[in-house]
């Protein structure tokens, strides 16, 4: 909804400008909400699934591939052997803000597809990383695309075409990362907990017998002491929607899977896609700071690569 600002003259309340729209506390909205601000001067909608926009799309979305946002980091020119998905260059993500017709009094609302338990990870990691740069009113679409149609929401097929944005990156959110050092102090003075949200339920490696590899990583296996627990069990289904769960559900997951919601925590997986999924929860679900929740950028694909780093295999500790 919108604030108006209001001033009296003669008993008569006249409205004199409009303010900035609010978000909800979760920063999670709902078809109802979008529908009702759609038109705002001051919204843009992002969609951010891999494929289906030009079959259709939230009318006057527009699109987000990974490498507007996202960059590969190479150790090596000649091997091109290196680290996949991490959050991209400020020059990148800046010029994407910008051509995505950004402000600086902007409102973001992502979207993933809904169809499936993890879509939701899409939209929070395209929030996390705007947020590391400092854009703070972004919100993700509850139910994403298939929840906006289920509801009624207006579609569109054709590209939509923006004003180019001044949005400036002024300043860096550092309490959303974790590095690989921060991963060295985790797990050797467990400051941290550390949450695996690769596979499902089960702490990470490839295979029945460990041989099956990951290209992405150096080598197989995960973190010591590490929880596990894939991000899909967060999600719940609804009329053949995927929503984000709420608080109940959430804390009944993290019980299974030995995670505390009060203590910090450092989510990973192999390059920090689905582990955006376990922040964004543990952030506007549960409602832990910045410094306390953190996901590990590299992930994986960085640690495997680091020396005289130790590493799990299987279901062991």
């Amino acid at each position: 909804m919108k604030k108006v600002l209001g001033t009296v003259i003669v008993g008569t309340v006249l409205s004199m400008s409009a303010m900035a729209l609010d978000l909800p506390a979760n920063h999670i909205v709902d078809a109802a909400w979008l529908k009702a601000n759609l038109g705002d001067k001051s919204l843009v909608v992002v969609d951010v699934r891999k494929k289906g926009y030009s079959e259709g799309h939230v009318k006057g979305a527009v699109a987000w591939k990974g490498s507007d946002f996202r960059e590969s980091r190479y150790y090596s020119k000649i091997t091109k052997k290196g680290i996949p998905g991490y959050i991209g260059a400020p020059l990148t993500v800046e010029r994407t803000l910008k051509k995505s017709g950004v402000n600086k009094d902007s409102v973001i609302v992502f979207y993933a597809g809904g169809t499936k338990s993890k879509d939701f990870r899409d939209a929070a990691l395209a929030m996390y990383t705007v947020e590391y740069y400092g854009f703070e009113k972004a919100a993700m679409l509850n139910g994403g695309f298939a929840g906006w149609k289920k509801a009624g929401g207006a579609v569109a097929t054709k590209k939509t075409k923006v004003a180019k944005g001044d949005y400036k990156i002024t300043k860096f959110n550092q309490g959303v990362i974790a590095t690989g050092e921060d991963v060295d102090e985790a797990v050797w003075t467990g400051s941290y907990q550390t949450v695996d949200t690769n596979g499902k339920n089960k702490l990470h490696w490839y295979g029945k017998d460990g041989k099956k590899k990951d290209p992405r990583r150096a080598k197989e296996g995960h973190l010591p002491g590490a929880k596990a627990m894939h991000i899909k069990v967060l999600a719940a289904k609804k009329d053949g929607v995927y929503y984000v769960g709420d608080k109940a559900q959430v804390l009944a997951e993290y019980k299974k899977a030995g995670i505390d919601a009060t203590k910090p925590v450092i989510w990973y997986c192999n390059t920090g896609h689905l582990a955006a999924g376990g922040w964004f929860v543990q952030k506007y679900i549960i409602g832990m700071k910045d410094g306390d929740n953190r996901v590990y950028a590299g992930s994986m694909a960085d640690y495997t690569r680091w020396p005289k780093r130790k590493l799990v295999k299987g279901d062991k500790k």
